[in-house]
């Protein structure tokens, strides 16, 4: 479990991200992994920073470190898949994204980065299948969105 004031400091990192507050964000996230170097969440929101900063090495660095605590951790094999991506390593990046839908099925964005590495690795007819699963898992989040606003009117 991880240390209570890394847990506040992510956080807090998530919110500055959250705002494009980049700076801010990186501080707060790594005050929290001087203080629990083991905290997986930490190195996945540090791999955002970095991947909204178009720091795409060093996030995937971090995606690793976070995966390394915690084999599991679907979103960060997702982040993992983008930044494989934007690194035009697609072949790995769909062997993440593979994996992180594997890991959480509902994950919109695993299948839809699955449909983009199969693109780019010329197979159409596998990633229309992807990008279908995507579209559909996004037409489902978006009806639960919108039954939620609903209910609290």
């Amino acid at each position: 479990m991880p240390v209570k004031e890394a847990v506040e400091l992510v956080r807090k990192a998530k919110a500055f991200l959250k705002r494009t507050k980049f700076k801010e964000a990186m501080a707060h996230v790594e005050r929290a992994l001087a203080l629990d170097p083991r905290f997986a969440e930490g190195w996945f929101v540090r791999a955002s920073v970095f991947a909204e900063t178009s720091r795409y090495k060093e996030s995937l660095a971090d995606c690793d470190r976070a995966i390394s605590i915690d084999p599991n951790y679907a979103d960060a094999w997702t982040k993992k898949s983008v930044m494989f991506y934007n690194l035009e390593r697609y072949e790995e990046g769909l062997l993440a994204s593979t994996r992180a839908s594997s890991l959480n099925g509902n994950d919109a964005t695993a299948w839809y980065m699955k449909g983009v590495c199969l693109d780019e690795m010329g197979k159409s007819d596998e990633a229309q299948v992807a990008y279908g699963k995507s579209l559909e898992l996004e037409i489902i989040l978006d009806m639960k969105a919108e039954q939620d606003r609903a209910r609290k009117r």
